[in-house]
């Protein structure tokens, strides 16, 4: 997902990240004086960072968080994936700190991307934003960072993006919109963009989002993607 940023983002069909709960319809639970919550969603293709992970091809995703009224969480997200060294499913793990100060939230954490049956796959990254929500219209600038090490080609990598969504008035739709920048292991100075909206109906998300990049490629080349999802 960036993650809880990952999860997060995924409601909203930003592949990447986070960078990122999925779409809701949410019932919580107390558990160590903070609330659980799941996910689950159902796409056409699992795309990160506008590169799709599973060849185009359906994807099913779903995870578990924790959250503390303190602004500590913990969380974990699963998806399936393409052949990727063995390992044909993608399960992220991640802790953070959210919070909000004078109007301006922010959240930091780092993330372990887990790749059971793969060799050489897994990987580590901190990750942070800030945002601010105007009621009409709210905006996100954040960044990730990923360690140099051998399952990385020791090379290090850097993905900084920016999100924005924008009620459309007088509709139960929002309007969703992602560019990143990334470059290092994953990306050689890659842009990706997307546009899309959401629409929640009868406790169900439904998504559709034309996601894009400045690669050349089956897996990097404009794509619109379908989703559905809920969270309990």
């Amino acid at each position: 997902m960036t993650i809880r940023t990952k999860a997060l983002l995924t409601t909203l069909l930003f592949a990447g990240t986070l960078s990122a709960a999925m779409p809701a319809w949410a019932e919580e639970g107390s558990f160590l004086g903070g609330e659980i919550s799941a996910n689950i969603s159902m796409l056409n293709d699992y795309r990160f960072r506008g590169v799709s992970l599973n060849d185009e091809g359906f994807a099913i995703q779903g995870g578990f968080d924790w959250s503390h009224e303190s602004g500590f969480y913990v969380g974990t997200w699963a998806s399936n994936i393409s052949d990727f060294n063995g390992a044909s499913i993608e399960s992220d793990f991640y802790g953070g700190y959210a919070g909000e100060v004078n109007g301006i939230s922010f959240d930091i954490g780092g993330l372990l991307y887990s790749y059971p049956g793969g060799t050489n796959t897994d990987y580590f990254e901190l990750y942070g934003s800030t945002g601010i929500d105007l009621g009409f219209a709210s905006l996100t600038v954040g960044a990730n960072y990923a360690f140099s090490n051998d399952n990385l080609g020791n090379q290090d990598n850097i993905y900084i993006y920016t999100d924005g969504e924008v009620a459309i008035p007088n509709t139960p739709l929002s309007l969703n919109l992602r560019l990143g920048f990334e470059d290092g292991a994953f990306g050689n100075k890659k842009w990706d963009w997307l546009i899309g909206t959401t629409l929640s109906y009868q406790g169900l998300d439904f998504g559709v989002s034309y996601i894009d990049t400045n690669v050349t490629g089956n897996n990097s080349d404009g794509r619109i993607v379908f989703s559905v999802g809920a969270s309990f």
